[in-house]
């Protein structure tokens, strides 16, 4: 066989060099190009070469235009190890990437797209800042904002710098992994996740300064994960890939906050192959000598990426008692399902009260228990464009100063703001409706875990910690496919008193189901024979599963 490796001349990577070498102990022959000559170099990379591994770094000089050398060799039938031009452009691509992956429920930071000198931070994105150009890579142009004067400086120089949007998301405390796959015959495996120890680095940073040497062998090593977060991690990794339509192999950045949060930074769909380098390096802990990891890469699956389906802002009118509540939902943001509207006409918040909504989506439960009298409403989610919605809705419906916006998992804002401070913030009322629809593996926005109670439990164990202990109370959204009698040990152990307040039918079909995830519907009657879900038949022969509408008070601190 003979395989082509493009490469950039004068890049201080040394991919092509140490791919040629397996290659060589394989029996296979290597035929080396540059990228800056591809234009005359692609009929015979081409007609040639069986394969070819395309690690091209830069193009004339510029990271974001690297993409189009893959696509001429495409353009002439050349057979691509890896992902096909269009992923490789999406991965990227950072503002897409991103997009995508938040809409599909993997966790990406909360940022905004800085296209101007002039710009506005939102509320609720705060200092440090890390920013970056949106469509360049090997940490080209990373730098760290500690405040709002050095954020406006820092985004005008790289706006100038780079001639492209740039990337301004909040800092994320925690430890920098790095989790690498790779296609097999028995599909995408996740290799060993690797951790970067970068005590030496500013803020524990993979800087453009850092890649540019030779990392220590000790900065790189296995990650130290809990088996349930580990395979988490692998989940959601493999979800990614998906999403991205990626093939081949591909690397996932990450940080893993201190609360155990993974927050995925970005998608490499060239990362090193140096034999030393952190690819090669977890495939060898995984039991992959450099020669089988070339060859891998040679004979694997060349699955297709899925097209992304495009959706348009909705426009609801919801009327509840104190009022019409007027929302814009834009595309892949979750917007108020029936049971939540019913939640928001159940709701005792009164006067002069304080609330937490947890995962706020487009903001209509922020609206509703500021309209009912909150003075102050604090909603938290992990989408940006979750955060912007919730903020434009306040203001559409002139609820604007009594909704704060964070960014962030459940508590883990308030955690963070308490850090410097002695006693955590306590609410009212905490307003819960957590994704919680059961899975075998990472499917959407809606998923809950194996038995749906995955987010659930995360908001029940710290919830008390967070309300009033005399008049805090929690209002949950549950459904019954979540594994209720569970939840309800669970809400029992937490809180005083516990009571279902309100029950609805919804009805469903299999194939509503299987459209998420192909054997999801099994698996839910593989839950309901174990006890672990409840859904029923009616006499017309339709399924149906209970919305749970659960008030809980007296809480249980721990």
């Amino acid at each position: 066989m003979r395989v082509g490796i493009v490469r950039t001349l004068g890049s201080v990577c040394r991919c092509a060099e140490s791919i040629a070498q397996g290659l060589s102990l394989l029996g296979h022959d290597a035929f080396i190009a540059n990228s800056e000559e591809i234009e005359f170099q692609v009929e015979d990379l081409a007609r040639q070469c069986d394969l070819i591994i395309d690690h091209t770094d830069t193009f004339k000089g510029k990271g974001y235009l690297r993409t189009w050398v893959r696509l001429l060799l495409e353009s002439r039938g050349a057979r691509m190890v890896g992902s096909d031009a269009k992923a490789s452009f999406l991965a990227d691509d950072k503002i897409a990437a991103k997009t995508l992956l938040s809409a599909a429920g993997i966790p990406a930071p909360p940022g905004i797209v800085v296209t101007s000198k002039e710009w506005e931070l939102p509320p609720w994105l705060e200092p440090p800042l890390v920013l970056k150009p949106a469509f360049e890579h090997m940490s080209r142009g990373l730098v760290l904002a500690r405040n709002k004067p050095e954020a406006l400086l820092k985004a005008a120089g790289l706006l100038q710098e780079y001639g492209q949007p740039v990337l301004a998301e909040g800092y994320l405390p925690g430890r920098e992994l790095a989790v690498p796959l790779l296609a097999g015959p028995k599909g995408v495996e996740v290799l060993t996740i690797l951790e970067w120890k970068l005590e030496n680095i500013e803020k524990n940073m993979l800087t453009e300064t850092f890649k540019q040497v030779d990392a220590p062998e000790e900065c790189m090593m296995p990650a130290n994960l809990p088996s349930d977060l580990q395979e988490d991690i692998k989940a959601l990794a493999r979800r990614a890939f998906e999403v991205l339509g990626l093939r081949g192999y591909a690397r996932f950045d990450l940080r893993l906050t201190q609360s155990g949060t993974p927050f995925f930074l970005e998608a490499n769909v060239t990362p090193s192959l140096e034999k030393g380098e952190a690819f090669a390096r977890s495939a060898k802990w995984a039991g992959l000598d450099y020669p089988a990891l070339i060859e891998r890469l040679l004979s694997s699956a060349q699955s297709r990426y899925r097209p992304v389906r495009e959706k348009r802002e909705k426009h609801m009118t919801i009327d509840l008692p104190t009022g019409l509540v007027n929302l814009v939902v834009p595309a892949e943001v979750h917007g108020p399902p029936p049971s939540s509207i019913d939640l928001a006409r159940l709701l005792d918040v009164h006067s002069g009260e304080t609330v937490l909504d947890l995962g706020c989506g487009s903001g209509f439960l922020s609206i509703a228990a500021a309209k009912l009298g909150a003075k102050q409403v604090m909603a938290i989610d992990v989408d940006s464009r979750a955060l912007a919605a919730t903020v434009d809705n306040a203001r559409r419906n002139g609820v604007h100063e009594k909704i704060q916006v964070l960014a962030g998992s459940w508590f883990e804002p308030l955690r963070e703001r308490s850090n410097s401070k002695d006693t955590l913030k306590q609410f009212d009322v905490i307003l819960a409706t957590p994704p919680q629809t059961p899975g075998t593996r990472p499917f959407g926005q809606r998923y809950g875990g194996f038995d749906g109670t995955k987010h659930l439990f995360a908001i029940l164990d710290q919830a008390p910690t967070f309300l009033d202990p005399h008049r805090g109370r929690l209002w949950m959204l549950a459904i019954s496919l979540a594994n209720p009698t569970g939840l309800w040990e669970r809400l029992e152990e937490r809180f005083l008193m516990v009571s279902l307040v309100h029950e609805t039918q919804r009805f469903f079909t299999p194939d509503e189901y299987e459209s998420m995830d192909f054997g999801l519907f099994n698996h839910l009657l593989q839950l309901r024979s174990s006890g672990r879900s409840q859904f029923s038949e009616d006499s017309k022969g339709r399924f149906f599963f209970r919305n749970l509408f659960i008030r809980a008070g007296g809480p249980r601190n721990p």
